[in-house]
């Protein structure tokens, strides 16, 4: 649990309008921690497939859990995607007037050794 305190406690102090743009470890964790446990090695309860074989409710649980997983995923990917959208924009916009000036004063070439 340390380092998902740890990281929610930084972005608290740091970036806290993103705090609900990265995955929910905490939310994560209990999940897997409520998900139904499997017989210890070598025990193969009766009326049960043989160990290693997929049972329908894991197989379930499984889908269940990997679609919360993906959701967050996705929040996660959606929100980079978007910031990165917004540094190419500012990038550009910030380099305009340096092509601009380059341009007016004919050093090109200075322009081109600066990037």
């Amino acid at each position: 649990m340390k380092f998902g305190k740890d990281f929610r406690n930084h972005l608290e102090e740091t970036l806290p309008e993103w705090r609900d743009k990265f995955l929910a470890y905490k939310a994560l964790k209990k999940l897997i921690k409520h998900l139904p446990q499997p017989p210890p090695l070598g025990v193969d309860p009766p009326d049960e497939p043989p160990r290693g074989a997929a049972r329908p409710l894991d197989a379930a649980l499984e889908a269940w859990f990997v679609g919360i997983l993906n959701e967050e995923l996705e929040k996660f990917n959606d929100f980079y995607v978007d910031k990165e959208e917004d540094f190419v924009i500012r990038l550009q916009a910030s380099e305009m007037p340096l092509l601009d000036r380059a341009e007016r004063h004919g050093r090109w070439h200075d322009c081109i050794k600066f990037w």
